[in-house]
């Protein structure tokens, strides 16, 4: 039970710092970003009082310590700005939720398909525990990761690819063979043998680290494929310069990609919780 309860404090933990960390490569970002995010706010004429008292409406002459924490308490709260080139005076936190079902659409079939196959095939693979089977084991599970991406990159360049099934075959053998992978770590670290464990800071940093690497990898497909996602609206906002739009798009994936991670990680908790249980019965 300490156990238990220490993996899960270790893992809202690293979900806070991380969603902290999330937030102000957000801000930061939005520092650097071209344009002036003042004139969304402005009519097309204006005087320089106006535009001074614009600027400290929406504290931009304040600290930039409190110029952070003003920008986090608005982007939690859903007060994103308003558009300037795409629509212009339309909230962008209504034009990112109109996006985002499409996107949602082209992630979920693949991440849960492949979270819940990785999940199978990784526990029946445990039963291949000879060196030689265990090689053989992560061969095809790296091969089953990096194909799908190298051919999603090939197809991209010298074949464009619009079929959504076929996205969704492809991204679901990759996450599934990095999941049996993950798995296969997860649960000789709950091994009673010392010799093979691991510890539990350092699987949750390998999970962090892949889960992150493999879901950028899905929403610069969903970009890449413009599947009319938030993907697509953020090649739009960068190429008309709406930094208010290209903040919010901004914020959505470093926030999600924490959440994500922490999603996976209970995933495992719970997976190893499951199995755990079963075997009890069995003997």
């Amino acid at each position: 039970m300490k156990k238990t309860i220490k993996r899960v404090l270790i893992t809202l933990v690293l979900g806070i710092v991380s969603i902290f960390i999330a937030s102000v490569i957000s801000f930061l970002i939005f520092l650097v970003l071209p344009g002036d995010p003042v004139l969304a706010y402005l009519p097309s004429h204006f005087t320089q009082e106006q535009y001074d008292a614009m600027s400290h409406m929406l504290g931009f002459d304040r600290p930039i310590i409190e110029r952070f924490f003003l920008y986090l308490g608005d982007m939690l709260s859903g007060n994103w700005g308003h558009s300037i080139s795409i629509l212009r005076g339309a909230p962008v936190y209504e034009l990112i939720m109109d996006r985002m079902p499409s996107t949602l659409y082209f992630l979920l079939i693949p991440l849960v398909l492949g979270f819940v196959l990785g999940f199978i095939l990784g526990n029946y693979t445990m039963k291949f525990n000879t060196r030689t089977g265990e090689r053989v084991v992560q061969i095809l599970s790296l091969l089953g990761f990096a194909i799908p991406i190298i051919l999603l990159t090939l197809s991209f360049q010298f074949f464009p690819i619009s079929n959504l099934v076929f996205l969704w075959i492809v991204l679901t053998i990759s996450h599934m063979a990095l999941t049996i992978i993950l798995v296969r770590i997860y649960l000789k670290n709950l091994s009673k043998d010392k010799t093979k464990k691991h510890s539990n800071i350092l699987f949750i940093l390998v999970v962090g680290v892949s889960y992150g690497i493999i879901y950028t990898f899905f929403i610069q497909i969903e970009i890449m494929f413009n599947f009319g996602g938030i993907g697509e609206l953020l090649l739009q906002a960068l190429s008309s310069t709406d930094n208010w739009v290209i903040n919010g798009v901004t914020f959505i994936i470093l926030i999600s990609a924490p959440i994500f991670i922490i999603f996976s990680l209970f995933s495992f908790f719970l997976f190893g919780k499951i199995r755990h249980g079963l075997t009890d019965k069995q003997h």
